[in-house]
């Protein structure tokens, strides 16, 4: 079959799907992929919102032959392509469509771990004991491991990090439990599928396990479609980055204390080894200097953490000796081993000042301490790593150019001059179907009163919308202070993230067509609500990244001394590249209306809200609520 026939509107689709009309946009993109897949090379496709971008490169692949990776930034889009256009495509083609959704090892339960801790199980709070009955049940009766089967699961359950799979824990073919692995049953299925779901993260981990050694993550794939490309640049820097915590250095201390205590101790030669560590340990982490926000370390660590970091390091050193010797070999020992002289490297690495073209700093969060090291510019690195491997990469998502131009993306991530281009627009009439407020007289972000001067803005227009609204922040300073602020003065159901899990949050936001979601940068893309459940998109203040974040500050100093103006070149565009995914979360398919209100006035008073007023669809813009309120009464949204 091609893909005229398969998108004509007398083809399997027109038959499958009720009101089916071809869209010429989905069409041309999926030619384009074919063309991509078939010739090779990079294939930049914007796809505006409602073009059916998923069907326009999921298709093509199918036909191709080839197998194919395609990788996403959200759960909710690799739910939509495995749960509703892969059984609609296959529908289509008249034959079964062999894809296969892959996460990384630590959604998967372990059973030798979980084994381990059900024959002495630990828990922080009475609350996690009280909910591990129900997990006990979960665990004894899970086909998959996967703990997405169970969606309310609170995110802080602490016990599944004592009995999920990870890399640093897995004894590999000694395992006792390995024919029943979870994560092996689902890779040696992926292994067998010609299309792989993954995220951007578990590729990212092939892309630097591959940069680093003869290993693999993924099995081998000939084709890749990256959708939600645009967060590829944060993702990639993460993987191909450092990160070292005192919650790690505890975790291992925890885990090698029990993987050798018999009767109840621990044998005196590895408890006097290990013992060492953990005062080594804690002496390092209470020798850094606390920070509030993230601190940048310009130079090696001072002192004393410095002599601090070397004791620690000859500490790991003299339990790895212990732990190696043939009388321990067990496979617990050989991970112990190989976990140790990781924490060793990782720790080495902030031995020494940062290389050219690195940026390291220290962060608290709540109780934890963490070092960071991360490289300034990830393009270079996916140059090499992903894009010099002669396969088929298609980058889309509905936000890749900024400004009209594609290239911020080329250069944030390295694509190669030779790529193509493709732009579709979306098929919404955004004059008709939407508004766009700013509001006349609100303080600047920066300037006391905002929040409550949101607050009360947020207040009155939810009394024309009728609740319905994503609230969208840029900081969770900010979310809590105008909840706090809009509790027990609106009338309609307040859900505030932090207060459950995000996709419970949302599942009620669904249930509740009056309801009002306040949410973080988390909620601002990947969350589709379509119909008059979501009515107004209200974002409190341009989402520009703070210039004390140090990743933020190292890239700054390094486009200035090119001689460019990093606002122009970095901030701005990042910024509206965010703002544009925010603004997207209204207009979801043709029979949408609504609002979208941005209470930050320096987009319509600075000389630069021009550039970022070009980058959002071209709703129609007005100053006062009376024009939202008659939008709303004329459309029956009232």
């Amino acid at each position: 079959m091609t893909l005229d026939e398969l998108f004509s509107s007398q083809g399997p689709l027109a038959r499958l799907l009720p009101g089916y009309q071809p869209r010429p946009a989905q069409v041309e993109m999926a030619r384009a992929v074919a063309e991509a897949l078939g010739r090779g090379g990079v294939l930049l496709a914007e796809a505006g919102t409602g073009t059916g971008k998923t069907l326009a490169y999921l298709a093509p692949a199918v036909l191709s032959g080839k197998r194919v990776v395609v990788s996403t930034a959200t759960k909710t889009l690799q739910a939509q392509i495995l749960e509703r256009d892969v059984p609609l495509l296959a529908q289509a083609l008249g034959r079964p469509v062999a894809a296969v959704l892959l996460k990384g090892r630590q959604n998967y339960l372990c059973l030798r771990r979980f084994e381990a801790f059900r024959a002495q199980p630990l828990f922080r709070f009475p609350e996690e004991a009280r909910l591990y009955e129900r997990f006990e049940r979960w665990a004894g009766a899970t086909s998959t491991g996967d703990r997405a089967e169970w969606a309310d699961l609170p995110d802080d359950f602490g016990p599944w990090k004592d009995v999920c799979s990870t890399r640093e824990t897995c004894w590999g073919g000694r395992c006792p439990r390995e024919e029943d692995c979870f994560f092996l049953r689902r890779r040696r299925a992926a292994q067998r599928a010609q299309v792989v779901l993954v995220n951007h993260h578990l590729l990212c981990a092939d892309l630097a396990v591959r940069a680093t050694s003869a290993g693999e993550v993924l099995p081998r794939y000939e084709a890749l479609v990256l959708d939600e490309a645009h967060h590829l640049e944060a993702v990639a820097t993460d993987h191909f980055g450092t990160q070292v915590s005192s919650y790690r250095l505890a975790e291992f201390l925890r885990d090698a204390r029990a993987a050798f205590t018999a009767g109840g101790s621990l044998p005196a030669p590895l408890h006097r080894a290990l013992e060492a560590v953990a005062g080594a340990s804690s002496a390092f982490w209470r020798s850094l200097p606390r920070a509030g926000t993230a601190r940048r370390i310009r130079g090696t660590l001072p002192p004393p953490a410095d002599r601090h970091l070397n004791a620690l390091r000859s500490a790991l050193d003299a339990w790895a000796d212990r732990i190696g010797g043939k009388e321990t070999q067990s496979a617990e020992a050989e991970a112990l081993v190989r976990r140790t002289q990781q924490l060793r490297e990782d720790l080495g690495r902030f031995a020494s000042a940062p290389e050219a073209g690195e940026v390291r700093w220290l962060e608290t969060r709540g109780r934890g301490v963490f070092l960071r090291a991360a490289p300034v510019e990830i393009g270079p690195t996916l140059a090499a790593s992903l894009f010099s491997r002669g396969m088929p990469v298609v980058l889309t998502s509905a936000t890749l150019r900024v400004g009209g131009s594609f290239e911020y993306l080329r250069e944030r991530v390295g694509v190669p001059e030779s790529a193509a281009e493709l732009v579709t627009e979306s098929p919404f009439d955004h004059r008709s179907q939407g508004l766009l407020y700013v509001p006349p007289a609100l303080p600047e972000p920066n300037a006391p009163g905002f929040a409550e001067a949101v607050a009360e803005e947020v207040r009155e227009l939810l009394r024309i919308t009728r609740g319905r609204a994503f609230c969208l922040f840029t900081s969770h300073r900010n979310l809590r202070a105008v909840a706090d602020r809009l509790r027990g003065r609106v009338d309609f159901p307040l859900l505030v993230q932090g207060e459950g899990p995000r996709e419970v949050l949302l599942a009620r936001f669904q249930e509740d067509v009056h309801s009002v979601l306040l949410g973080a940068l988390s909620f601002w893309e990947g969350v589709d609500v379509p119909g008059h459940a979501l009515s107004a998109v209200i974002i409190d203040r341009i989402p520009f990244a703070s210039p004390e974040d140090p990743l933020v500050q190292a890239r700054i100093e390094r486009i200035r001394a090119e001689g460019r103006s990093p606002f122009a070149a970095y901030q701005l565009p990042a910024a509206a590249m965010t703002l544009t995914q925010g603004v997207g979360r209204l207009l979801r398919r043709g029979d949408d209306r609504g609002l979208v209100a941005i209470l930050d006035r320096r987009i319509v008073q600075k000389g630069y809200g021009r550039f970022l007023l070009q980058s959002l669809p071209p709703f129609p813009l007005v100053r006062n609520r009376e024009r939202v309120a008659r939008f709303f009464a004329d459309r029956g949204l009232s």
